[in-house]
């Protein structure tokens, strides 16, 4: 396989603590922060709880051939993963950005496949926040019902618990949430 296709079959299991601290601070301006981290958990209906191989990181692929956001890593796993698209699943995303416009069609896409599947997105960042384009694919995944939500204190300490290779450490608030209240009144008012 080519080095700038994605290996959807192969999510990491977790990120290292500097990773983690570094690419998912709530802020306004982030950068050099140009990669997308893309936490996920998959449950099921039937018993509502995931094991460690239902849930990941995916990172996006930057190839300057062929490029694979994280979300796009996502999705095509899923699909190899889970090819029934009757059951019921519940899906939750914590990811370092917000997706982007196609991104976002991607996944409106995805559902409608997946008509028994509900989506959680909480993002640490907006991305473009101000670019009415990206607005717009915000609002066509509300539309599509996905839940959509800026990264609180209790999903980050979630993200450190269950993605972050910790190794014991305690969850230090650090400064993980250091532009949340703009952020997320932001996000209001681009979904109002």
């Amino acid at each position: 396989m080519e080095p700038w296709r994605p290996n959807p079959r192969n999510p990491m299991d977790r990120i290292y603590p500097k990773t983690f601290c570094f690419n998912f601070p709530n802020l306004l301006y982030a950068n050099g922060r140009k990669l997308c981290y893309l936490c996920f958990q998959v449950e099921r209906e039937d018993d509502f709880s995931y094991n460690d191989s239902d849930r990941g990181v995916f990172r996006n692929k930057v190839h300057p051939l062929a490029r694979c956001h994280a979300e796009q890593c996502f999705l095509s796993w899923f699909r190899d993963q889970y090819p029934y698209r009757d059951e019921y699943y519940n899906v939750t995303w914590f990811v370092s950005w917000s997706p982007c416009p196609t991104c976002a069609e991607e996944v409106v896409e995805f559902l409608e496949e997946y008509r028994n599947l509900t989506l959680s997105i909480f993002t640490s960042r907006l991305y473009y926040f101000g670019d009415p384009n990206y607005q717009q694919g915000l609002c066509t995944l509300r539309d599509a019902g996905v839940q959509l939500d800026i990264m609180s204190y209790d999903d980050f300490k979630h993200c450190w618990d269950n993605f972050v290779y910790n190794k014991g450490m305690r969850f230090q608030r650090r400064n993980l949430l250091k532009d949340y209240d703009f952020l997320a009144a932001e996000l209001q008012e681009i979904l109002r």
